[in-house]
């Protein structure tokens, strides 16, 4: 496994333009770059299998942001879980253990108070889950994962959430768990745009512009926050410095899996 030229060009790129995102606005920005379990759970690949270091290019890539955005490191507290089930076996998305401990980052970066796991109810909602790795390599009996979501009032008795199409009163959609797609059960797949209204009141609303590791992260974000609005860049082509300030944002999160970030065109029309 290669980290090529062309990976490293696409990242500089997306190191400049996250600059000037930045230059436009005064708000608070964070920038979280997780790796994946190719890098982090390496040593139970095959011995023919070297993965290129995902820590030193996170590394490289948050040495080219300005000072303005505060980066948030979340390699070495999944290299220390690495033996848990902070990732799925046949997907290449972090299970809800690995969301928290991403989370706990977030917090003690941006001066929050995280939310102790013992403050949720943990469920399994399925043991039926063959993710992206599954549908790559269809392995005979392979042995399927189990979704579990950490809970409590402040993620499940929400004003409202709005996604492109419909909106509910939860960050959970249960039809998805009968389907292949089970990771779409978390905030409903991929939308251009969605916004959870929780009932805290405290005046912070949080912009994250992500991919899809951040549909995972939803349950704990809404301990902290009275609004989130998720943003894929992907899909929403209109200006977010402008929706940021039209929507009263008090922060705004990057939130991205570095194998994902080092192709993803989306990010580089953001402004």
């Amino acid at each position: 496994m290669e980290y090529t030229q062309k990976e490293q060009e696409h990242l500089q790129e997306v190191a400049k333009i996250s600059n000037e995102f930045a230059s436009k606005t005064e708000l608070p920005i964070y920038f979280m770059l997780i790796p994946n379990s190719i890098y982090i759970q390496q040593d139970k690949l095959p011995d023919n299998v070297i993965p290129y270091n995902q820590e030193e290019i996170i590394n490289q890539f948050y040495q080219q942001l300005d000072g303005n955005i505060k980066t948030i490191q979340v390699s070495d507290i999944l290299m220390e879980n690495k033996e848990k089930y902070i990732y799925f076996k046949t997907d290449h998305h972090m299970t809800s253990l690995g969301a928290y401990l991403a989370y706990t980052k977030l917090c003690e970066t941006a001066n929050l108070e995280a939310e102790e796991l013992s403050n949720f109810e943990q469920k399994t909602v399925s043991e039926e889950f063959l993710g992206t790795f599954d549908s790559k390599a269809q392995i005979l009996n392979q042995e399927k994962d189990k979704i579990e979501i950490y809970v409590n009032s402040k993620n499940l008795d929400l004003k409202s959430v709005e996604y492109d199409k419909e909106t509910t009163q939860s960050i959970f959609n249960e039809e998805y768990l009968e389907k292949k797609d089970k990771y779409s059960y978390f905030l409903n797949g991929n939308n251009a745009k969605v916004v959870v209204k929780t009932k805290l009141e405290n005046g912070k609303k949080l912009l994250v512009i992500k991919d899809s590791y951040a549909h995972i992260m939803a349950p704990f974000l809404c301990q902290n926050y009275e609004k989130i609005h998720f943003i894929d860049p992907r899909y929403y082509k209109a200006s977010i410095t402008e929706y940021a300030a039209q929507n009263g944002i008090t922060d705004i999160l990057f939130l991205y899996n570095v194998s994902n970030l080092i192709t993803d065109l989306g990010i580089l029309s953001i402004h």
